[in-house]
C-alpha cells in the first residue's frame, strides 16, 4: 500500500524540522508541507527542503487559513495530485513512532472496504495520554487487543483511505479551528465506513501544555482566549448536525460554563464571557458548505 503524509504548519519551525525529520524515516510516496502564511522562516525552509529532498512538496498559503482550511488544502492536492492509497495527516507538533504507520495500515487492511480512517494512541512527551487527543468510541464499539471502532477522533497522525476521501470531500474551511477533525470523522461514519484506533501505533503530540480544550484554563493569551470563538460556534454547529437533544444539551453546557468563568478564579473574564455568547449565537445560524 502507497501512503503520502500531509502536514499542515503555521509559525512552528523548529517543530516542523522534527517533524519532517521523522517523516524522512518511514516509506511514504509523498510529503506534502501546507504552509499557513508563516512568517518565521517557514516558507523558504520548506521551499529549500522541497528542492533537496525529491518526494517533499511545499506549498505556501497567501493567508492562514487555519488548521481547517490547511487539510481541505492539502487533501485535495493528495487527491489532485498522487495516486497513492493513503492520505497520513498531521501538524507539525506530531512526532509518529516508528512503527506507526505500519500498525495504521495493517489496522485498515485487516477490514479492507470497511474502514476509512486508523487512528492511532496519541501521548504528550511525558508519555501520560494527550488530553486533547482522546477518541470518542462508537457506542457499539468493537474492542480487542488490537484496536477499537471511534465514532469521532483528531488530526494527529491519522490515516484516511483515498475511498474514504473521494467518497466524503474535504474538511470544512471554514471551520478555521477546532471541530473540523470531529465534523470529518463523523462524516466517515455517518457514510458508512467506519473509523478504527489502532492501540499500538503511539503518536507524541508536542503540544506546550497537556490540557484539553477549556477556556477556563487560558488565562495569560488574549489572542487564544478569542480563538475560542471558533470552538464555540463550531461545536454548536456539530450540535445542531446530531438532532435537538444535543443542541439542547451544547447549550446547557454553555450556561454551565459561563457560570463557572463568572465564579471560578480565572484572568479576562469579561472577554470570555464576550468570546463564548459571540461564539454560541455565530454557532446557531452558521452553516458553512462541504467540498466534495
Amino acid at each position: 500500500m502507497t501512503v503520502d503524509a500531509v502536514v499542515v504548519t503555521y509559525n512552528r519551525i523548529e517543530k516542523l524540522k522534527e517533524c519532517l525529520n521523522k517523516l524522512a524515516e518511514f516509506n511514504l510516496e509523498n510529503i506534502y508541507v501546507i504552509d499557513n502564511a508563516s512568517s518565521d522562516g517557514t516558507s523558504e525552509y520548506v521551499h529549500d527542503l522541497a528542492n533537496r529532498v525529491e518526494n517533499v512538496t511545499a506549498f505556501n498559503l497567501k493567508k492562514n487559513l487555519g488548521g481547517a482550511g490547511g487539510f481541505n488544502y492539502g487533501l485535495k492536492k493528495f487527491i489532485q495530485e498522487s495516486t497513492s492509497d493513503y492520505a497520513w495527516i498531521m501538524d507539525d507538533d506530531t512526532i509518529p513512532e516508528s512503527d506507526s504507520l505500519e500498525l495504521l495500515v495493517q489496522g485498515i487492511e485487516s477490514e479492507r472496504g470497511k474502514v476509512g480512517f486508523a487512528t492511532g494512541q496519541v501521548y504528550w512527551i511525558d508519555g501520560t495520554l494527550a488530553q486533547m487527543n482522546i477518541p470518542v468510541f462508537s457506542r457499539n464499539s468493537h474492542t480487542n487487543s488490537e484496536y477499537n471502532y471511534v465514532a469521532e477522533a483528531s488530526f494527529v497522525a491519522i490515516l484516511f483511505s483515498r475511498t474514504a476521501i473521494e467518497k466524503i470531500g474535504y474538511p470544512i474551511t471554514d471551520f478555521f479551528i477546532w471541530g473540523d477533525d470531529v465534523e470529518y470523522t463523523q462524516r466517515v461514519n455517518k457514510n458508512g465506513l467506519l473509523g478504527i484506533q489502532v492501540k499500538n501505533a503511539r503518536i507524541i503530540h508536542k503540544m506546550n501544555e497537556n490540557v484539553g480544550i477549556d477556556i477556563l484554563n487560558e488565562n495569560a493569551n488574549k489572542d487564544r482566549i478569542e480563538r475560542y470563538f471558533y470552538n464555540y460556534r463550531n461545536r454548536l454547529y456539530l450540535s445542531r448536525k446530531n438532532g435537538l437533544y444535543r443542541v439542547c444539551r451544547s447549550l446547557c453546557g454553555r450556561v454551565v460554563g459561563l457560570g463557572n468563568i463568572l465564579v471560578k478564579s480565572n484572568n479576562y473574564k469579561m472577554l470570555k464571557i464576550k468570546v463564548l455568547i459571540k461564539g454560541t449565537l455565530a454557532g446557531l445560524f452558521f452553516n458553512p458548505p462541504i467540498e466534495k
